[in-house]
């Protein structure tokens, strides 16, 4: 029996149900700590636009007062200032050109507990109270909580809380790896990835599928004037469909790993750079966007890993689709719109992202050794 225990921290989401007093409460915290990031950024980009040095700026942040009395609203404040500061020393790197203020209706808004109490059906937060809760999915034995966030979206659809606890789970044991159970993932822009023996995975887009509809809401909500209680409707209609495809994308992902971690003993997929893929050519970030590969790698690696099983990851700079995977050849770049390639040397025709998944696979084959 396996008596290792490895510390992993999990996120366990449920929905809120505030009364319109609790509402008028978190809206009231929502503005204290926007209030205060908007504060310290103003002192970040005056800062950087002096020709402070970062020292100065850290100082000048870390000294403004806090805008509350109350001890259970100084951790989420904390929290803020640490996201400020690190926001300032890109602007002073130049990373960025600026940090945007937070405005009330962004796309979500958040306040952060240390603390909070919980029980059948219901969450206590200090200062608000005890809130109805759905807890759909009962909470691990012995979990340690590091912190609750308490987030609404910014038309006010749907509230929710966010447990981040510390659980200790049981070592799984390392697996042996049969070199015919090992598999290469090539990422695909139709279908998210494909397999060494040609397989695509098939992913259906939702983002694209709810598209449409998604405009219509848009350009229904702009026939009436912002704030009304028409444009709220359709705006909340619009969040609603949103959260929708991401829990769509979250299903398919999951239920693709773990159906590759039934069948594989380690699996090869290559490292993306992703952010220069969506500045080098930006007509493929809707797609970049919609697939989320690399949320799909750290589900898999994830899971691969709770069950003693292996992720290669092959450096993105090996040339996977510039190689025949029959002779070794080396056949040059490609371009994108280059779908299938003949190697002049062995005569073979295979697709361009077949042919990269099988040279993934074989360099993975390296690793292992």
């Amino acid at each position: 029996m396996n008596s290792k225990f490895e510390t992993v921290f999990r996120t366990y989401s449920y929905r809120l149900y505030p009364t319109k007093m609790q509402q008028l409460e978190l809206k009231a915290l929502f503005d204290l700590q926007d209030h205060a990031f908007n504060d310290w950024a103003d002192l970040a980009n005056r800062g950087v636009a002096q020709g402070k040095n970062f020292e100065t700026i850290q100082n000048e942040i870390e000294a403004h007062e806090m805008q509350t009395k109350r001890r259970e609203d100084h951790y989420a404040l904390s929290v803020t200032r640490k996201h400020v500061l690190a926001l300032a020393r890109r602007l002073y790197d130049q990373k960025i050109e600026r940090i945007r203020f937070r405005l009330p209706n962004r796309e979500q808004r958040s306040f952060t507990y240390k603390t909070v109490g919980i029980s059948e059906h219901h969450l206590v937060i200090p200062s608000v109270g005890t809130i109805a809760m759905c807890d759909h999915r009962p909470l691990p034995v012995h979990a340690t909580l590091c912190y609750a966030k308490i987030l609404v979206d910014c038309y006010g659809a749907v509230y929710r809380v966010d447990l981040l606890l510390s659980v200790a789970i049981p070592v799984a044991e390392p697996q042996p790896v049969h070199y015919e159970n090992v598999v290469g993932l090539d990422y695909t822009q139709d279908g998210l990835y494909v397999t060494n023996t040609g397989e695509n995975a098939g992913y259906p887009g939702y983002r694209k599928l709810a598209q449409d509809k998604l405009r219509r809401y848009h350009r229904a909500a702009a026939r009436f004037r912002p704030g009304s209680r028409r444009w709220y409707k359709q705006k909340q209609r619009a969040a609603k469909l949103e959260r929708h495809v991401v829990q769509q994308r979250r299903n398919w992902q999951y239920q693709q790993a773990h159906k590759l971690c039934k069948e594989h003993d380690a699996i090869c997929v290559e490292t993306l750079d992703l952010v220069g893929m969506k500045q080098t050519n930006p007509s493929l970030a809707p797609k970049l966007n919609d697939n989320a590969c690399a949320a799909f790698f750290r589900k898999l690696e994830q899971i691969l890993h709770q069950n003693g099983k292996k992720l290669i990851r092959v450096d993105a700079q090996f040339p996977s689709s510039q190689i025949c995977s029959c002779c070794g050849a080396y056949l040059g770049k490609q371009p994108l719109s280059v779908k299938s390639i003949t190697c002049p040397h062995c005569g073979v025709t295979i697709r361009r992202d077949h042919n990269a998944a099988r040279n993934i696979r074989d360099e993975g084959f390296r690793h292992l050794e």
